[in-house]
């Protein structure tokens, strides 16, 4: 195999995993990691993404003033990639210049080329081109295939466990009231729940809009 399918074979399973864990797209973080360590040939301290901190003393290439030049910084340090994968993502989620950037709201519509439009907005490198380069990566090797296989893994995981057939077509009968009622819009979520696919979030979803349209809110 090719470096650059070892690469996507080995650091895949953290990615999805970390997708369904933050909603950092799995596509994202292999392109990202495959950019900034030159797909993991070029990682010390197993720091794939090229996160600055302590640890490590290194030298990199940052675009400054018009023209990239060689600087020394400081970077993080992890016992394994998989670790590297889990701190990547936290990274992202506890700076809120990301969010306010729209990454995770593309993240959630699994819109890769949005989402990395979005890192370089918030500035996650100095390189102009970084965006399209990610694009660029994840197009060449197919990488939204992952993003899907962990929004579909979520989405099987998170069905409601009800034991009984009874049970689903008890909830069927209610959410069918409940669209008689004009209190849900949708028909599809009776047609979900006497199927036996309704998950979990997606009925606290609509528990939350029920209630606030019996509470006069206009949702």
């Amino acid at each position: 195999m090719s470096t650059q399918t070892d690469f996507i074979a080995r650091i895949a399973p953290y990615a999805v995993t970390e997708q369904r864990r933050t909603g950092v797209l799995a596509s994202i973080t292999i392109a990202q990691g495959a950019l900034e360590s030159g797909w993991g040939q070029s990682a010390p301290g197993n720091n794939l993404f090229g996160i600055k901190g302590t640890g490590q003393e290194l030298t990199t290439q940052e675009y400054i003033n018009g023209s990239f030049v060689t600087v020394k910084d400081g970077f993080r340090v992890y016992d394994s990639w998989e670790g590297s994968c889990i701190d990547h993502s936290d990274f992202l989620a506890v700076n809120p210049r990301y969010a306010k950037a729209g990454f995770f709201s593309r993240c959630a519509e699994l819109d890769y080329a949005g989402a990395a439009k979005a890192l370089q907005t918030a500035g996650y490198a100095t390189d102009p081109s970084y965006a399209s380069k990610l694009i660029g990566i994840i197009e060449t090797y197919g990488l939204s295939d992952y993003d899907r296989q962990a929004a579909v893994q979520e989405g099987e995981t998170d069905v409601l466990k009800v034991e009984h057939d009874w049970q689903w077509k008890q909830l069927g009968d209610a959410l069918d009231g409940l669209y008689r009622l004009g209190l849900i819009s949708d028909y599809t979520w009776a047609e979900k729940a006497y199927n036996r696919k309704l998950t979990v979030s997606e009925l606290a979803w609509l528990n939350m809009i029920v209630q606030a349209r019996q509470a006069g809110v206009g949702v």
